[in-house]
């Protein structure tokens, strides 16, 4: 036990709804720079829910990536897994651009839920097309 763990508290327990905040907290803080549009993007995949947030928040400090990849992974049925890999997709692309930070860390997803590139291919295709508003100029 270190030093200031008192401090800490537990972290609060892990469901489908944190795991996807949790997961997109990751995913907007994986290259290093958090945008509006990214901030806008998970705020609208959760409905501004604050407390989800704060939550998800206590979760990622107590918890690294690995550990949180694992936990979820073996808590969320496969529609969960997919719904949260698509939500990170959709907020990989917000800002524009699909840093290799974030690209690397959609990986990891994949890979810790099981779910190959061709199956999810489709779609991400459908999100990229979404995303790609410079087409209706």
């Amino acid at each position: 036990m270190g030093l200031f763990d008192m401090f800490k508290g537990a972290p609060p327990e892990l469901t489908p709804k944190l795991s996807l905040a949790v997961g997109l907290l990751h995913m907007v803080n994986a290259d290093g720079q958090v945008e509006a549009e990214e901030i806008g993007n998970v705020l609208q995949a959760l409905g501004n829910d604050k407390a989800l947030m704060d939550a998800a928040g206590r979760y990622a400090r107590a918890k690294d990536i690995d550990t949180y990849l694992a936990e979820s992974a073996k808590m969320l049925n496969g529609d969960q897994k997919m719904c949260i890999l698509l939500n990170l997709y959709d907020s990989l692309l917000a800002d524009g651009v699909a840093a290799p930070e974030e690209q690397a860390l959609f990986s990891r997803f994949l890979s810790a839920y099981g779910v190959s590139e061709q199956t999810i291919e489709p779609y991400t295709l459908g999100i990229a097309l979404k995303n790609k508003r410079e087409i209706l100029e």
